[in-house]
């Protein structure tokens, strides 16, 4: 790549971000098509932390940069909105929480608010350890038999039915053979890249477009389903769903429609497990890879906790396994970009961004820039241990002097500014909770010549999967509860 000139006038040129070449129609389209994750990374350390360049018709600035970052989504995030980047996620979203702006979304969110208050999570935290040793019961045939797995599913059955307990008033796996393979489409479909099968009119009845409207159709019919059960008197009084049918829309008034509610449950079941599945799955394939890891983690755990069901406040306790997890969202953000629209013309890191363009802002790539962790590739928790605060993988000084303090946006896996993440907080106690149990009860180890990749989809998805040797932890093989 090199940088273009994009104008005669001097003034506006030094206005103007640099960036990469590319065809007045094409732009960098084709590299995002091909290798997106490659392409921000690159993008990110070749021209710094505000990048210019053309998508297609579109013009686009990637940001990066802390401050740049900090400035579109909680500075002057009011001139942000979510754009045409999020056109494909209404297709199977619908105009929920996540694909709204202004007051319909403070509307929604006000909702959901309650659910996700840590006292609250906190106080129920024992609905995710009994669903995760629900799958530990379910990995006892593969540590006996020694056969690989692929773990990416399991991970996103732990969390289906995580949500669905704590959010849903039902256990959402009871519907997992429907919610699958709709879920799986959806991540590819949602990302609009240009294809002919996904510009085409969806008038035109093509093979891509009836399995469109199947998945489509599946998961309204099974958040139909879960509406009209709470409707009846099922399901728990207190959930989402049932807030969402006794709740009233702060414009009109008027009580959520059966759409409405439905688009609600699509953007919490489809964010909500997808990501945390994801970010589990990654979390143990990387220890799973780094023996010196899982030996730390494994004695910060036997002392803490002794073998015993971690709880909520036993979390404050494990400050390596905190380290564990952040290092695993750092390297693998599942939320890996937060696309906006800008409204009004706009100066990002001193460069002019005209309204009606689109900032990209890749978590991904901002978690993997050389100028803000040394050796960003590497796997290494003790970045995030108090000890080596604002130091690189070797614990030496950035500065060569006082040692650098971790900026905020330098590392943010669930956003910042009101728009933050509202599951923050349950995905993280999920995910602690979790790797502690997996770690206290087995040992998991990569299968040989099974290399795993992340893939840009809505999610950062490990590809082809998570493929691992499951065995019992320890020389003493710490035995299953009895049945």
């Amino acid at each position: 790549m090199r940088q273009r000139t994009t104008t005669d006038d001097p003034g506006q040129q030094r206005q103007r971000a640099p960036g990469p070449t590319g065809s007045v129609l094409f732009g960098a389209l084709s590299s995002f098509k091909k290798d997106t994750l490659r392409l921000l990374t690159e993008l990110q350390r070749q021209y710094g932390g505000v990048v210019r360049m053309k998508m297609g018709p579109y013009l686009v600035h990637q940001v990066t940069d802390p401050e740049a970052v900090r400035h579109v989504l909680q500075d002057n995030a009011r001139n942000y909105v979510r754009g045409r980047f999020y056109r494909g996620f209404n297709l199977f979203f619908g105009r929920g929480m996540l694909t709204t702006d202004g007051a319909e979304w403070r509307t929604r969110r006000a909702v959901s608010r309650p659910f996700f208050h840590r006292a609250a999570l906190r106080a129920r935290s024992s609905t995710v350890t009994d669903t995760v040793e629900e799958l530990l019961d379910r990995w006892e045939p593969h540590a006996r038999s020694g056969r690989p797995v692929d773990i990416t599913d399991d991970m996103m059955w732990l969390a289906m039915g995580v949500l669905g307990r704590m959010l849903f008033g039902v256990d959402l796996r009871q519907y997992a053979d429907r919610l699958l393979p709709a879920v799986r489409f959806s991540l590819k479909a949602m990302i609009l890249t240009g294809e002919v099968k996904q510009m085409l009119p969806r008038w035109v009845p093509t093979a891509y477009q009836r399995r469109l409207k199947r998945h489509q159709r599946t998961l309204n019919d099974v958040m139909d389903e879960i509406i009209d059960l709470h409707r009846r008197g099922g399901g728990s009084p207190d959930s989402v769903v049932a807030a969402l049918l006794k709740a009233t829309h702060e414009v009109t008034g008027e009580p959520f429609t059966q759409r409405q509610i439905r688009a609600e449950l699509k953007t919490l079941f489809l964010a909500g497990h997808e990501t945390t599945g994801c970010a589990l799955a990654w979390t143990l394939s990387a220890i799973a890879r780094h023996d010196d890891v899982r030996t730390r983690l494994d004695a910060e755990l036997t002392t803490v906790l002794g073998g015993r069901v971690p709880t909520a406040e036993d979390v404050d306790d494990l400050p390596y396994l905190r380290a564990v997890v952040d290092e695993s969202l750092r390297l693998y953000p599942p939320i890996w970009l937060f696309p906006r629209d800008t409204v009004a013309d706009d100066r990002i890191g001193g460069h002019h961004v005209p309204a009606g363009s689109t900032v990209l802002v890749p978590v991904y790539a901002a978690h993997h820039n050389p100028a803000v962790w040394d050796d960003p590739e590497a796997y290494d928790p003790r970045r995030f241990c108090p000890a080596h605060a604002g130091r690189g993988a070797n614990g030496a000084d950035r500065t060569g002097g006082t040692p650098r303090q971790r900026d905020r946006y330098d590392y943010f896996p669930f956003g910042g500014g009101a728009r933050k993440c509202i599951g923050m907080d349950l995905a993280l106690l999920e995910l602690r909770l979790a790797v502690a149990m997996v770690v206290q009860r087995y040992r998991l180890r990569p299968v040989e010549g099974r290399p795993v990749r992340p893939t840009a989809l809505v999610s950062l998805r490990p590809q082809p999967g998570v493929v691992v040797h499951i065995a019992h932890n320890g020389p003493g093989e710490r035995k299953a509860p009895a049945a």
